[in-house]
């Protein structure tokens, strides 16, 4: 039984999710047919053919791996300033703003660099 309130609640939505699995042996089958269709049609010899998933996870892996690489930078950077303002107090402080100009001449000049 359903008690009357002044707040309405939603229904119930349903969710469809269709999963997608990867399966390398049909994705290598069937890359070796294209690659033979595509001699066929053209009369060379490259048998050469491109995984288009394996591909991304492969891209996906180098980007996680510089995130974590990344994270954990920033991870020792707090650590440093906390152990610093914990022995030091808020001079810490003082020498990350003495030091900030130093990084960002060096980031400025990366930049340009790529540039020329």
């Amino acid at each position: 039984m359903k008690f009357p309130s002044l707040i309405r609640t939603s229904k119930f939505s349903q969710f469809h999710y269709e999963p997608r699995y990867y399966d390398p042996i049909k994705e290598e089958i069937e890359g070796k047919l294209k690659a033979a269709r595509a001699n066929q049609n053209k009369d060379s010899n490259s048998n050469e053919y491109t995984s288009s998933i394996s591909a991304a996870f492969r891209k996906r892996e180098r980007k996680s791996s510089q995130a974590s690489v990344m994270q954990m930078l920033i991870a020792a950077v707090m650590l440093v300033t906390f152990v610093g303002w914990v022995f030091y107090g808020n001079d810490v402080f003082y020498i990350y703003l003495l030091l900030s100009p130093l990084y960002f001449y060096f980031r400025l000049k990366g930049r340009n660099k790529s540039k020329d």
